[in-house]
């Protein structure tokens, strides 16, 4: 339990990375609004709330009102879609920290969800958590996802090996000079089995690592701790497949 309880702090430290960094960019949009002109406005509304019809149409400042309300609710509404948006993805990472400490319970009960799940929204999903890591370090993705049948599954421990695979390539990518590029792949083999790669165009793993990444502990980061690819090749081991 203790190595399972490991991997659960990896990976919700991985998630918590995307919350800050959604947190940091739904704080940066709340200071761009303009609340000052607003009260303002209100001010010199009260100001002359005893012939409101003579200020709108007489007076200069009156008269400049409506066309400038306009424009202030075309400023307000750009950043608050962009709220919005952090908002959400801030509920599916949190939602995700719950998912994934829930898993730790369902190991030790050796049970999971399983349920009927869309492939592509399970990509999808990945690689939105990862969304801000891609973006600050200038990672292009792209998905190639050919038509495969729904997946029975457990949501969570998927996610969980996706995450860490999408996290993995961007590390590799870290150290590459010009365009950096990552693949999703999506593809049902003769077997009928699906199959998801992750590719990228990084540094690539040295040939005497590649029998020692699933290990336990195993890592070349500096500040990495080895748990990330093992716990995924745990959960692809219990969803009945291979990492």
């Amino acid at each position: 339990m203790a190595e399972v309880a490991t991997s659960v702090l990896h990976n919700v430290g991985n998630v918590l990375n995307s919350v800050g960094v959604s947190a940091e960019l739904a704080t940066s949009k709340v200071r761009e609004f303009r609340t000052g002109s607003l009260k303002n406005v209100a001010e010199l509304l009260q100001q002359n709330s005893a012939d409101l019809p003579a200020f709108l149409t007489t007076d200069p400042r009156g008269k400049m009102l409506p066309d400038y309300l306009l424009k202030l609710a075309v400023h307000l509404a750009e950043p608050q879609q962009a709220i919005l948006q952090e908002m959400e993805m801030l509920k599916k990472n949190i939602d995700h920290i719950k998912e994934i400490v829930a898993m730790q319970q369902r190991y030790a009960r050796g049970t999971g969800v399983v349920e009927v799940l869309s492939v592509a929204d399970l990509v999808d999903d990945s690689i939105r958590i990862n969304a801000a890591s891609f973006t600050r370090h200038e990672v292009n993705v792209a998905c190639e996802i050919a038509q495969v049948p729904p997946l029975k599954t457990d949501r969570h421990k998927v996610m969980q090996i996706l995450v860490n695979l999408l996290s993995n390539a961007k590390h590799a990518l870290d150290q590459s000079e010009g365009d950096r590029r990552m693949m999703v792949r999506v593809t049902q083999n003769q077997e009928g089995m699906l199959e998801i790669a992750v590719i990228d165009n990084g540094t690539g793993i040295p040939p005497e690592n590649l029998s020692r990444i699933f290990s336990h502990g195993f890592t070349t980061k500096k500040l990495g701790h080895g748990f990330g690819l093992h716990s995924g090749a745990l959960a692809a081991k219990e969803l009945g497949g291979t990492l």
